[in-house]
This record gives C-alpha cells, sequence and structure tokens, in this order.
C-alpha cells in the first residue's frame, strides 16, 4: 500500500499495512510528530467522509493508495470556524423556508429543510466543541469582546434545538414555526459573532507563534 501524507510517500510504514484504518493510523503518528492534524483523506481517489471514519467495514477496507492532507492545528480550527460562521446564513434561509412550509401545511418538504437546518446547527457547535479541544482552548477563560455570549448562546440553543424536537414530536405546528422564524433566527447572528470572536482569539495566537 502506498500511503502519501502532503505528497510526501511514507516509507517508514509496516509492511503489513493493508487497511484503509491502519493507513490512517501511520500517517496521524506521523502528522503528530510533525505536530498537525489530518484533515482530508483519500482511499484509491475517493474521499473518505467523516461518517465512513466511524464504519468498521470501511475501515477494514484494503486500499492501494490512501492520500492526506494536513494542516497546523489553530489555523485549522480557526478556519473551520469562520466557515461555520458563514454557513449559519444557510441555516437561517432553511429554516425560514421549513417555517414557511409548515404554515403551508407542507410537512415532508418542511422536514427535508429542517434537516439542513439542524445539520448546519451541528456543524458549528461541533467546530466550537471539537476546535477547542483539538487545540486545547478552554472556552471559559477566553478573553472574547463580548465574554458573556458564548454560555449564553450555547444555553440557548440547546432550549431552541430541544423545543424543535418537542414540538416535531407533538406535531405542534404554531410553536415549531415560532422557534425557528425567532428564536433560532436571532441565534444565528450571536453565534455567528461568537465563532468569529473564537476564531480571531486564535488567529491571533497563530500569528504570533
Amino acid at each position: 500500500m502506498k500511503i502519501i501524507l502532503d505528497d510526501t510517500p511514507l516509507t517508514d510504514t509496516p509492511a503489513a499495512t493493508a487497511t484503509l484504518a491502519e493507513a490512517i493510523a501511520a500517517a496521524a503518528e506521523r502528522a503528530a510528530s510533525l505536530d498537525r492534524v489530518i484533515v482530508d483523506i483519500f482511499a484509491d481517489g475517493r474521499a473518505v467522509s467523516a461518517e465512513e471514519l466511524d464504519d468498521e467495514a470501511t475501515m477494514a477496507h484494503p486500499c492501494e493508495e490512501v492520500r492526506l492532507t494536513t494542516a497546523e492545528p489553530r489555523a485549522f480550527v480557526q478556519v473551520t470556524m469562520v466557515d461555520a460562521a458563514e454557513a449559519l446564513g444557510g441555516a437561517r434561509a432553511e429554516q425560514q423556508r421549513a417555517a414557511e412550509l409548515v404554515e403551508a401545511g407542507s410537512t415532508t418538504e418542511a422536514y427535508e429543510a429542517l434537516e439542513l437546518a439542524l445539520a448546519l446547527w451541528q456543524s458549528a457547535r461541533q467546530s466550537l466543541d471539537q476546535g477547542a479541544q483539538l487545540i486545547g482552548l478552554d472556552l471559559s477563560t477566553l478573553p472574547l469582546k463580548h465574554p458573556d455570549i458564548l454560555p449564553e448562546a450555547i444555553a440557548k440553543l440547546s432550549a431552541a434545538l430541544e423545543e424543535v424536537r418537542r414540538s416535531v414530536g407533538a406535531q405542534d405546528w404554531a410553536s415549531l414555526s415560532d422557534v425557528l422564524l425567532y428564536d433560532l433566527d436571532d441565534l444565528v447572528g450571536e453565534w455567528q459573532q461568537l465563532l468569529r470572536d473564537v476564531a480571531g482569539h486564535i488567529a491571533q495566537n497563530v500569528k504570533g507563534s
């Protein structure tokens, strides 16, 4: 098997390395020694998704060539947070579309729009939580421009998403429309500000390192 990390072949991997999991493990060890993290994986020319990394069959699959790309952790997290903040604009559009479809009685189409919006919210939350964990960042001690926004934004998002789940489960369409048009809509701006503040803090440290 060929394992190529940042366009450089790894030549000192175990001879028995054959599966995708083994290739990733070998590359991750090398990346860690260089203080970098793997951000993209291609197995035999095909991109490997995050979901596939949790699939045992995919990870046990034999490969001929695995290409991996790395990044400096803090720079990677900073870019991920900025991208997540921008993507929340799409969440706002899908929330509004879902609410309009609910009010029109088109619940099937509304669910589709809602799923897209919730996926973007999940990515935003993961970019904050997992990003901070990756670089050892204590969010509670960050000197942010708006320090109170962090715990408040997290708590309000959790409450709003719980109300979405309750409304859908109870088929309470009026409440679902309200939480989409008002609560979650307001949170888009708050979370965009939060993610950009944290990303700005990380960027300053990257430049200063």
